[in-house]
């Protein structure tokens, strides 16, 4: 059996003695997909000398249209420290503000949720601690959510030194899921 194809231009396709169509695919992340064709995937960042159980970097998600996917959240400090990471809702905006950077750099979009570091009016585990634990120093250590972790409107992630480890920097990554 030969197939053709429906544009005329007279290709075949080919198939297996099992009568599969052999296809070539290519896989791409959603964080990835949503950069190139939407322009919404954002990283925001920050490092300091939090001191000890201070929040060191507070997301909400303030896009009334979307979910706010969270790809990923590392942390990098200076010494081991003990760190929690929190969701919830309802938190009173405090701190430094910080901006969400678009990682499609020809987009003109804005990330529509507010992020704050040293955010003194919440804190990491006042809704829902999804992880508490220590991580190791002068590393990167990450947790790869891949898009699981999901801020509906107002949803909020936080999180949170315990220890006083010196200059930290903690980074979230996510987009927009419709």
């Amino acid at each position: 059996m030969i197939l053709e194809d429906g544009t005329g231009q007279g290709y075949k396709a080919r198939v297996d003695g099992d009568n599969r169509l052999r296809v070539y695919s290519v896989i791409e992340d959603h964080i990835t997909h949503s950069s190139e064709n939407e322009g919404n995937s954002y990283i925001w960042t920050a490092t300091a000398d939090w001191g000890a159980d201070k929040n060191a970097l507070w997301l909400r998600n303030d896009k009334t249209s979307a979910r706010l996917a969270i790809e990923s959240i590392s942390v990098s400090p200076a010494a081991v420290c003990q760190i929690e990471i929190g969701v919830g809702s309802g938190n009173t905006v405090g701190g430094t503000e910080v901006t969400g950077v678009n990682m499609n750099l020809g987009s003109g979009n804005v990330a529509e949720a507010t992020c704050r570091h040293t955010n003194t009016n919440c804190d990491a585990s006042a809704g829902l601690t999804i992880i508490k634990t220590f991580w190791g120093a002068v590393q990167n250590n990450r947790v790869d959510y891949k898009g699981a972790l999901m801020l509906d409107y107002l949803g909020e992630v936080g999180i949170g030194l315990i220890t006083d480890v010196g200059s930290t920097s903690v980074t979230i990554t996510g987009y927009y899921h419709e």
